[in-house]
């Protein structure tokens, strides 16, 4: 067996159906096989999936285990050669997955590797090839290229001789080599949703490099998987959707110590009242109600109160489940 393909499943039958569909029919260099986790969706997709794809492996999680956890077990019951890590709102364009198979069985020095994410219509999705510029995001900043430059000095950017190597290979589409987790192990189970992806790069990357094929592409609509992500109104202090925001956090003192840790909730604590001045004083000099309109920085607030939470667990580094319960979010 060449490949498993494993794909987690949450509520999301007709994506799920045609991201199968898809590797069915591209798919023709590589033997593979199919195995589908499902997060507890209880919306009958086993027996519809099952149905039109006999050969597809089904397995229960019995809950909402989110990502690590659910990957992890159908890594557990594979059998081929590569894992592939595929998100349920994917779907091929072409042999893709021969293509990579091909390279990375030619590329010894070689961990993983990944395609170019595009839209439905074609056109390609940036990503962040370097962590630099994620680790950036992190940090919530003033408006003005100044600071930006600032955080520019502080966290640079790795540059490579090869064109397709990168720090990160996003995980809607993750191929990785059998011998390679054995060495850097399975994923986190601390991370719920979001962030565990980075963390088991970061580790997949000492074993050995992490490339992104730019003639590999392959459609991801993203959020389809969660749909709500698109509701969320997004402004330069809260944009921070919290179960992402919480992973990350949990990333960051995994990988880079306590300090890294104790800065980035810093700059948080730090640019509350910052923002709140901020509005505050334009509110004046516009003649307007000086504490009117400060739902913005009251949510920052209450998000920054949300993560403190947690301070402690982070900090200490034992084994937790970062899952935030639906009704926490704000």
């Amino acid at each position: 067996m060449d490949v498993s393909i494993i794909i987690i499943h949450y509520k999301t039958l007709k994506l799920t159906t045609d991201c199968i569909r898809s590797i069915y029919t591209h798919t023709k260099g590589v033997s593979f096989e199919v195995i589908v986790v499902d997060n507890d969706s209880q919306d009958g997709a086993d027996a519809i999936i099952t149905k039109e794809f006999p050969d597809v492996q089904w397995l229960q999680m019995g809950y909402n285990a989110g990502f690590s956890r659910a990957n992890n077990k159908g890594i557990r019951a594979s059998k081929g050669r590569y894992y592939l890590l595929l998100n349920s709102d994917t779907e091929f364009l072409d042999d893709i997955l021969t293509k990579c198979v091909t390279r990375l069985d030619s590329q010894p020095e070689t961990a993983a590797c990944g395609g170019v994410q595009m839209f439905s219509d074609g056109t390609p999705r940036p990503f962040y090839r370097s962590l630099a510029i994620f680790k950036r995001t992190l940090y919530v900043m003033p408006p003005g290229r100044i600071f930006q430059r600032i955080l520019e000095k502080l966290i640079p950017e790795t540059h490579y001789d090869d064109p397709d190597q990168v720090d990160w290979v996003p995980a809607a589409f993750l191929l990785v080599k059998r011998e390679v987790v054995a060495k850097a192990g399975l994923l986190d189970e601390d991370f719920f949703l979001y962030g565990e992806d980075v963390e088991w790069n970061c580790r997949l990357g000492r074993v050995g490099k992490l490339k992104v094929f730019e003639d590999c592409g392959y459609i991801h609509h993203e959020w389809g998987s969660n749909p709500k992500r698109k509701e969320v109104l997004i402004t330069i202090i809260n944009r921070f959707y919290p179960q992402i925001q919480l992973s990350n956090l949990v990333w960051i003192r995994k990988e880079f110590g306590i300090g890294r840790f104790l800065g980035l909730m810093l700059n948080y604590y730090l640019m509350i009242p910052i923002y709140f001045g901020w509005k505050i004083a334009l509110n004046v000099s516009k003649f307007r109600n000086p504490f009117g309109e400060l739902e913005q920085q009251k949510d920052f607030t209450r998000k920054v109160w949300l993560f403190s939470t947690y301070f402690w667990k982070i900090i200490r580094n034992k084994p937790y489940f970062y899952k935030l319960d639906p009704k926490s979010h704000v």
